[in-house]
């Protein structure tokens, strides 16, 4: 087993919420509780063909929105994860990555590849909405995400950049 390491990951309220559910419903500290998720998530994500895994509709929309300025209050909260680091490599191995994504990219469109698993095992626990997800189809297959960014891109482009 691999050393254990310390990240932050920032997810929507009403998903620290339902993470607060299931820590009371399996009796175990948040930390343990987010290990446990992780753990069998991942054991999940790996049985599935990539196109077949799951993703969380938060990680497609980028929801909650990150500010557009330093000075503009955040709307997501931040969770302390800690885990097997071989874990946290695995998770994000295995979560969804929108085309052109990368760790070291500009912010508006940094991968997020941690902040899925841990809210796409969440949701697979307990389902979760606030007024900005509810009647959203909460888990896409991969394949059906980054067929929804396709479509969403398309539509949003400028007539150029459609071109270029």
């Amino acid at each position: 087993m691999s050393s254990t390491s310390e990240t932050n990951v920032r997810i929507a309220p009403c998903a620290l919420r339902a993470l607060s559910r299931i820590t009371v419903r399996r009796g175990t500290s948040r930390d343990e509780t987010v290990r446990q998720l992780l753990a069998e998530h991942m054991a999940f994500q790996e049985q599935q063909h990539p196109e077949d895994r799951l993703t969380h509709i938060s990680t497609v929309l980028r929801y909650p929105r990150p500010p557009r300025w330093r000075s503009e209050p955040r709307t997501d909260v931040p969770l302390r994860v800690r885990a097997p680091a071989d874990l946290l490599e695995q998770a994000r191995a295995l979560s969804l990555r929108l085309p052109g994504q990368h760790p070291r990219a500009h912010r508006d469109y940094r991968g997020r590849m941690l902040t899925d698993a841990v809210t796409t095992a969440i949701a697979r626990a307990e389902p979760f909405d606030d007024d900005f997800l509810t009647g959203l189809l909460p888990l896409l297959r991969h394949s059906a995400a980054l067929g929804l960014w396709r479509l969403t891109t398309v539509k949003t482009s400028t007539g150029p950049e459609r071109h270029g």
